[in-house]
């Protein structure tokens, strides 16, 4: 509760509170999503140099940290269809946090498979996470463990996505585990990636 005017200070009143504590929450959540857009930056590294990518990435990102979610779709889209992890990831955290639209569980889950494809692991952490809790998808314990032991060898993302996969194979038996850890050994991501 806000106190009386009193005790706030000379001049200041509970409406002027209210408007602060409004504007600091503002800040606040413009400030998570753009921490948000930094980390993927520093997640995307290489990935996103090739030429034409970084600036239409950058664009993009810059629209969703500033809450512009129609132009980051727009912007994210366009590369996503030639092929950027990245920007499908991100379009899978925006479609399953309704950010611009309706929330889409199962859109975010289509835009993760196919960045996850690509070999990029915070998609794939994301994609293990909703098989886990079947979110958007059928819950699939083993293709959940799967996705989140082709994760956990990303330097960044890593020990999240193990953590995941021993609380995932924890009920899935040992010989089950074998037989799913020779399918993740030999998996490759999709070509021209």
């Amino acid at each position: 509760a806000i106190p009386a005017e009193s005790k706030l200070g000379p001049g200041v009143r509970r409406d002027d509170m209210k408007v602060w504590r409004s504007t600091q929450q503002d800040y606040a959540g413009r400030m998570n999503r753009l921490l948000a857009t930094v980390s993927l930056l520093l997640i995307a590294g290489p990935a996103a140099a090739q030429p034409g990518t970084a600036a239409a990435l950058q664009s993009g990102l810059t629209a969703y940290a500033a809450g512009d979610f129609a132009t980051a779709r727009t912007r994210l889209q366009g590369l996503a269809d030639r092929g950027s992890a990245i920007a499908e990831t991100l379009l899978g955290v925006m479609a399953l946090k309704g950010q611009g639209r309706a929330p889409d569980a199962a859109t975010a889950v289509s835009c993760w498979l196919r960045a996850a494809n690509r070999g990029y692991a915070p998609a794939q952490l994301a994609l293990a996470k909703a098989m886990a809790r079947g979110q958007g998808v059928a819950t699939d314990r083993e293709a959940a463990w799967v996705w989140a032991r082709l994760a956990a060898s990303d330097p960044q993302i890593g020990a999240d996505a193990a953590r995941l996969a021993d609380r995932l194979g924890a009920g899935i038996s040992a010989a089950r585990r074998a037989e799913l850890d020779a399918e993740r050994a030999n998996w490759r991501p999709w070509a021209g990636t």
